[in-house]
C-alpha cells in the first residue's frame, strides 16, 4: 500500500502497522515512527516519530535502535542526550550492524557521548569496513596508528566480528 504514494494507502497503511504496533512487532512500530517523521499517512512529527521508535527499541529493532540514537545524539523528536545514543549505537554496533558501527566509531573518534578512544574507533571502522561500509576520514585515523595500536584495533574487531557472527539470528 505505501509503494502507490497515495494518501488514502498510506492511511490504511497506518492502520494495518498501528494493528500490528499494539501486537508487539517492532518492525510495525519502525515503520510508523518512519512514516510519522514523514508526515505519510499522519501528521509529520518528530516527537511521535521519536515514540514510535523508542517503543521499537524495546523489542530489540536494531534499524529502530539506529534512528532512535541519531533522534537522541539530535535531539529530533526528544531532548539531546548523545549518551544515550552512543549507548544505543554501541548496542546495535555489537550485533553486527555496520551503519552502527561506523557510527560509534565516530563518537570514540571525537568523544562526543562517549570518551574519545582511537583504538576502539578504529576497530569498530575496521569491523564496519568488513561489512562493506567505507569511511575515508576513519581509515585516516587508521593510518595514524602505530603498528601496534592497528594490531590491536584489527584483534577487536575481529573478536567483535565473530561474536556477532554467533549472536545474529
Amino acid at each position: 500500500m505505501l509503494a502507490t504514494g497515495q494518501a488514502e494507502d498510506d492511511s490504511r497503511a497506518v492502520q494495518s502497522l498501528e494493528i500490528a504496533a499494539k501486537g508487539g512487532i517492532g518492525d510495525a512500530m519502525h515503520a510508523l515512527g518512519t512514516l510519522a517523521k514523514q508526515g505519510r499517512g499522519l501528521p509529520k512529527s518528530d516527537v511521535v516519530a521519536a515514540e514510535w521508535m523508542a517503543k521499537a527499541v524495546q523489542t530489540g529493532n536494531i534499524p529502530a535502535e539506529i534512528e532512535y540514537a541519531i533522534m537522541l545524539f539530535n535531539g529530533s523528536g526528544v531532548t539531546r542526550d548523545e549518551t544515550a545514543a552512543a549507548k544505543l549505537f554501541l548496542r546495535a554496533a555489537g550485533k553486527g550492524n555496520p551503519i552502527a558501527q561506523n557510527r560509534i566509531a565516530r563518537l570514540y573518534q571525537i568523544g562526543r557521548g562517549i570518551p574519545p578512544d582511537s583504538i576502539e574507533a578504529a576497530a569498530w571502522h575496521l569491523a564496519a569496513r568488513a561489512r562493506g561500509l567505507d569511511d575515508p576520514a576513519l581509515d585516516q585515523l587508521f593510518d595514524r596508528l602505530t603498528p601496534e595500536q592497528q594490531s590491536r584495533a584489527a584483534r577487536l574487531a575481529a573478536d567483535r566480528i565473530e561474536g556477532a557472527a554467533l549472536t545474529s539470528p
